[in-house]
């Protein structure tokens, strides 16, 4: 049994005429005749009584009409969402967040992709660099926003811009009142970072920073995520750095101001696999570079 004779069994049975659906379907009589008759060879079932004026639809050629029409429209359905998913509306998308992302790119481009592809189910992972490269290495999730330098062949890396580090400060602290602070001026004072064992690049070189102009930096805690450390800023615990994508993010108490000199920056990209296939990683990239040139 071929897929268009159920068509042809359609059009027959909603016209009960064969030369008018013969006329419907863009064939001669005598040819959609003989697909009839070969759909009931197949199955062994009269479908239709005729006669030379008309014809009637047997029994089960009535059964066979509800079933043949469900399964054209699931055949249909089925073509609709298989076009959709080659075309990236339908699907999944892992992505890898680091905690600067989001709160810069991901509000803003997760909404404008939500709305143009709401049948795309979205899983947002959050983590650094080196967990988002082993992630897309080893196909657990699809974009990640990622930190440079990194040394992974298998990786398509796209540049997107530097971010620099500012300090957190509290809004009581005596430093607060200046609108830059120079590096030296925290000699002094107790320092909150992040932990040398998640980033020793980092680490060393935010050592190696202070130490060009003069101190050794007095790092009294190290916590992972930001919130914390901005919290224990407002709690009167130290200074801190964030990147100054981060500045937006409200922690009472707490000012944020740049610093004077050569200082800590990141460079952000975005990363997927060489090899990725998948169209939904495709347009999701599309949608954000897109949105990046315009803005």
């Amino acid at each position: 049994m071929e897929f268009r004779q159920l068509k042809y069994f359609i059009a027959v049975a909603e016209e009960l005429h064969f030369g008018r659906a013969a006329e419907s379907l863009h064939l001669s009589q005598p040819a959609l005749s003989k697909q009839i008759q070969a759909l009931e060879n197949h199955l062994e079932i009269q479908l239709f009584d005729r006669t030379k004026h008309s014809c009637q639809l047997t029994p089960a050629g009535q059964k066979f009409l509800e079933t043949a029409r469900r399964v054209l429209h699931e055949v249909e359905e089925g073509i609709q969402i298989t076009r959709q998913v080659a075309d990236g509306h339908i699907g999944k998308l892992r992505l890898g967040l680091t905690e600067a992302t989001l709160f810069c790119y991901a509000p803003r481009i997760l909404k404008m992709y939500r709305e143009r592809y709401p049948q795309v189910e979205l899983i947002l992972k959050s983590g650094g660099t080196e967990a988002h490269v082993e992630a897309l290495r080893t196909q657990q999730i699809d974009v990640a926003f990622v930190y440079l330098p990194i040394r992974e062949p298998t990786l398509w890396v796209y540049p997107l811009h530097e971010q620099f580090y500012i300090a957190a400060l509290s809004s009581s602290h005596p430093l607060a009142r200046y609108k830059q602070i120079p590096l030296q001026a925290l000699a002094n004072e107790p320092l909150i970072i992040y932990p040398r064992s998640l980033a020793p690049v980092l680490y060393a070189d935010f050592i190696k920073y202070c130490e060009q102009v003069g101190f050794v930096p007095n790092i009294v805690q190290q916590a992972e995520l930001a919130q914390t450390r901005l919290g224990l800023v407002a709690a009167g615990a130290g200074i801190t750095f964030v990147l100054t994508d981060m500045q937006n993010l409200s922690a009472k108490g707490v000012v944020y101001r740049p610093l004077i000199g050569d200082f800590l920056k990141l460079k952000l990209a975005i990363a997927r696999r060489q090899t990725e296939s998948s169209s939904v990683v495709h347009e999701f990239l599309k949608v954000f570079l897109n949105e990046l040139v315009v803005s």
